[in-house]
């Protein structure tokens, strides 16, 4: 190929609908750039004051980002200047229980949803979408006079119970499940399939990626709780990570050790840094593929 042709193709390249597209979008990609920056902003400022020795901290009189000396003292510090493996245990298993619970609920009822006719169904599913716009702040005295009144705060199921089921679940499965064509649960229905063999040997499996988008979602919002933790647990061997740090905020001898403070939120975020680093485009992908039918 000659010169002149190659830079006619380069420059009918240019010209092409698609790179004015990609350029279009520009300004697009730049807005969510900034954004996630200064998103990112106090994550970058809390990991570097992890590694700045207290003494720094206390005597500067400007605020700084980077440490002028680095220590991993802050670390040592959070991890054992209080039961802190103790409350990221309790934080994993009241973590797993809630994931766990409104990943199964969530399939069984999507697919019921679904799939099935029954009275009420249009009743029962306008109240689930209801829910939603419900707040927890309204429900939150309730479920504590509930759970207090059965005994079981400072207990895994005072901080699970309240958080089994999740109505955006239920919602985003029976999405999902509404774009199987109906064809194929009739075919096996006809081969003798029962519905729960249906439900778990052909819908689960084409569903991995819904699935798999909810139990991230499910399994953030469930590490990242506070206030209920807070107020159900008032034994240190039941509190999680991050009513933890919450209680090591202030030492009685010395000024906030905000550098151990900060450690310790590091610690708190790696599991879910982990997580949404590697899946956040499957976290995207099935959200966006569970709204394809209403």
């Amino acid at each position: 190929m000659t010169t002149e042709a190659v830079a006619r193709t380069e420059a009918a390249s240019i010209k092409h609908p698609k790179a004015r597209r990609n350029w279009g979008d520009a300004p697009i990609h730049v807005a969510l750039l900034v954004i996630g920056l200064i998103v990112s902003i106090p994550i970058v400022i809390a990991f570097f004051i992890s590694f700045t020795p207290l003494p720094e901290l206390v005597q500067r009189a400007n605020p700084e980002i980077l440490p002028d000396n680095w220590t991993l003292d802050n670390y040592d510090t959070a991890w054992n200047a209080s039961p802190f493996p103790r409350y990221m245990l309790n934080s994993f298993i009241q973590t797993g229980i809630i994931t766990v619970a409104q990943v199964v609920f969530s399939v069984l009822a999507g697919f019921a949803f679904a799939m099935f006719e029954f009275r009420f169904k249009n009743l029962l599913f306008g109240l689930v979408i209801g829910s939603l716009i419900i707040p927890f702040e309204l429900t939150f005295i309730p479920n504590f006079v509930n759970i207090s009144t059965w005994g079981w705060a400072n207990t895994y199921q005072g901080l699970t119970v309240p958080f089994l089921a999740s109505a955006f679940g239920v919602f985003m499965m029976r999405q999902f499940f509404l774009t199987i064509p109906r064809d194929l649960y009739d075919a096996a229905k006809i081969d003798g399939a029962s519905d729960w063999y249906y439900l778990w040997r052909i819908m689960v499996p084409l569903s991995k990626g819904a699935i798999s988008a909810f139990t991230i979602f499910a399994f953030l919002s469930a590490w990242n709780q506070y206030l209920w933790p807070l107020v159900i647990t008032n034994e240190e061997s039941m509190r999680t990570a991050q009513i933890g740090i919450r209680f090591f905020l202030v030492n009685q001898e010395r000024a906030t050790d905000w550098g151990a403070i900060m450690a310790g939120t590091v610690i708190v975020m790696i599991p879910t840094l982990i997580i949404f680093l590697f899946a956040q485009k499957q976290l995207v992908k099935g959200i966006a593929a569970s709204g394809l039918k209403g």
